[in-house]
């Protein structure tokens, strides 16, 4: 896709470069997180629906999602101060809404909001490919949904004009096509 030249109002010209990662369970994000923090000597933002799933035993309501999505900013805010060039993010709300959709076949308005406005947010978009084996962890779904999962992010992403990036590979061959995407400067603004 095109990259596109939109600055919103998030102020990104003025802090770190944000870069999230998308892509369906088990495909890697965390750990491709992880990875592209320590290369750049920078923070990265877990994925805080992760979090309120395991401190809710599972047990994600409706609500739930459009409050997955507003606290998730609010963490990226937070560490956003702590960022070293840049920050790189463990999903954001496109996977909130997906979730919303697949468990409810619904979204409230308010979360479709914070998807839109990813577009904008975020300098880079990188989509981990589903090429690890599956590690069931007892909060994922079957296997099974993995390739619909990642369909649908890819879907997301192009009905919404979101450029993107697909990286493969072991985590030291995806930190090496990320490294190279980001050495270009291209990405939904001007560096």
């Amino acid at each position: 896709m095109k990259p596109t030249t939109s600055v919103t109002s998030f102020s990104l010209k003025s802090g770190p470069v944000r870069v999230v990662l998308l892509g369906a369970e088990s495909t890697g994000k965390t750990t491709l997180c992880r990875a592209l923090a320590a290369a750049y000597s920078t923070v990265w933002v877990p994925e805080y629906g992760r979090q309120l799933r395991e401190e809710k035993n599972g047990d994600i309501s409706f609500a739930d999602h459009l409050r997955i999505a507003q606290r998730h900013l609010e963490v990226e805010d937070e560490l956003a101060i702590e960022a070293r060039r840049f920050l790189f993010v463990d999903t954001n709300a496109v996977t909130t809404s997906l979730y919303s959709y697949y468990y409810y076949q619904a979204c409230d308005p308010r979360l479709l909001e914070l998807v839109r406005a990813c577009r904008a947010r975020y300098a880079y978009t990188i989509v981990c490919q589903p090429s690890f084996p599956f590690q069931a962890d007892g909060w994922r779904g079957p296997e099974a949904l993995r390739s619909v999962q990642q369909g649908t992010t890819l879907m997301q992403l192009d009905l919404l004009g979101i450029p993107y990036t697909c990286v493969d590979g072991s985590v030291a061959e995806r930190v090496r096509q990320v490294r190279a995407v980001l050495g270009k400067g291209r990405g939904s603004y001007e560096l």
